[in-house]
């Protein structure tokens, strides 16, 4: 009877400890950073469990929480957001505990497009065309200049650093009339353009 009741007592004290410290309560939330995400789409799962990925990107923690040990498997849920062309789960695979959950991240690649100007009645050299940090020297008689691809969803802003040796360059075209705009789903040729006089 003594040892029966020393077993159980033995057993608690065993079963409290392990809850103390992750054993089978449920007390780690599985979570991890994000990048690379701009709105909402991209949802992730372990198991059963999903969550949404929500603004402002750069996180996610699942809804249930897992016990020390309890082996998870974090996967993306197709489709993806619609301007990321795919996404990547670094250490998506463990056996839960504060060291592996730290390790946990979702890396996503944002689509890009390619983005071509056109110029008009360049006779002149000395004309310089930015687009943000993308810096071009354009030649004279020069008809259409490659700009750095753009982010989709990202925006855009053409305009003159540097005009033409007698020359006075404008930029008009783009989604408000002056060069600037929003890169869309697909490239953008020609669209803006540099006229110059």
């Amino acid at each position: 009877m003594k040892s029966s009741i020393l077993r159980a007592g033995v057993t608690l004290a065993c079963a409290l400890g392990l809850a103390a410290c992750g054993g089978g309560d449920g007390d780690l939330y599985l979570q991890g950073s994000v990048s690379g995400v701009t709105k909402d789409g991209l949802v992730l799962k372990n198991g059963g469990d999903t969550v949404k990925v929500v603004a402002p990107y750069t996180s996610f923690t699942f809804p249930n929480r897992v016990s020390t040990d309890d082996r998870f498997t974090i996967e993306v849920v197709q489709p993806l957001p619609s301007n990321n062309a795919k996404c990547d789960v670094i250490n998506p695979t463990a056996r839960a505990n504060y060291y592996t959950i730290a390790q946990i991240s979702v890396v996503c690649t944002i689509k890009t497009h390619k983005f071509a100007v056109t110029v008009n009645g360049l006779t002149a050299s000395g004309l310089t065309i930015v687009n943000g940090t993308d810096r071009r020297d354009v030649a004279a008689g020069t008809s259409k200049v490659q700009m750095s691809d753009v982010y989709e969803d990202g925006p855009y802003g053409v305009t003159i650093l540097n005009q033409p040796a007698g020359q006075t360059c404008t930029v008009t075209g783009g989604d408000n009339g002056k060069g600037s705009g929003t890169m869309g789903s697909t490239d953008l040729d020609g669209k803006v353009v540099v006229n110059c006089a």
